[in-house]
């Protein structure tokens, strides 16, 4: 089975606007960051339901902050 790259939503000020990076392209610019926080997690779970491992991120100066991530799938788990 061939395993779906993962989908980051990452929620970033630039350029001075509330926008979601999603593979080096912008989606915005929304009004607050509350709006753009919301809609990352929204379109992340739509992601992780269609079968993409899926997170959204809030990048805070040079790091990132987790706000969601899809559970691994039970096929994608290690065992030790």
């Amino acid at each position: 089975m061939m395993t779906l790259p993962p989908a980051r939503y990452i929620v970033m000020n630039h350029d001075g606007e509330w926008k979601i990076n999603l593979d080096n392209r912008y989606y915005g610019p929304f009004r607050t960051k509350e709006i753009a926080v919301e809609m990352a997690i929204e379109t992340a779970k739509k992601a992780d339901a269609a079968g993409y491992p899926a997170s959204a991120l809030l990048m805070a100066g040079a790091s990132f902050e987790p706000l969601w991530a899809s559970a691994p799938k039970a096929d994608e788990q290690k065992t030790d």
